[in-house]
């Protein structure tokens, strides 16, 4: 499925919108949300989860790589590696409807009076 590259316009401020994308990914990957937000990168499971936490910042949240990377106390050149690593995954049409649906959850969550219209 192809995936629009453009993240979505973000009205999200403070350091909520990362906290709030990381509480999620924690949640659908079942990895404690201090291991999500830890400063090393820990175990390839952890990695992958905090991925995909900056994956929703950035994408679901519109949240621009910088404001993302501060966020998660990483480079951005580390949240561009991990957007990259998720968009990969999403040719996968599980991965992708499962992500997508995350993407909604985290727009919902942080995004007041936007419920994911864009994707339907």
């Amino acid at each position: 499925m192809a995936v629009d590259n453009n993240p979505a316009p973000s009205t999200a401020s403070g350091p909520e919108p990362c906290l709030i994308a990381a509480s999620l990914a924690a949640e659908a990957t079942a990895i404690p949300l201090g291991l999500v937000l830890h400063e090393h990168r820990l175990d390839r499971r952890c990695a992958s989860a905090r991925a995909l936490a900056m994956y929703l910042a950035h994408v679901g949240l519109g949240l621009p790589m910088t404001r993302v990377a501060t966020g998660f106390g990483r480079h951005r050149s580390t949240v561009a590696h991990a957007c990259r690593r998720i968009e990969e995954r999403r040719e996968i049409a599980g991965w992708d409807r499962w992500v997508a649906a995350l993407e909604e959850d985290v727009r919902r969550l942080a995004l007041p009076g936007d419920r994911g219209g864009a994707h339907g």
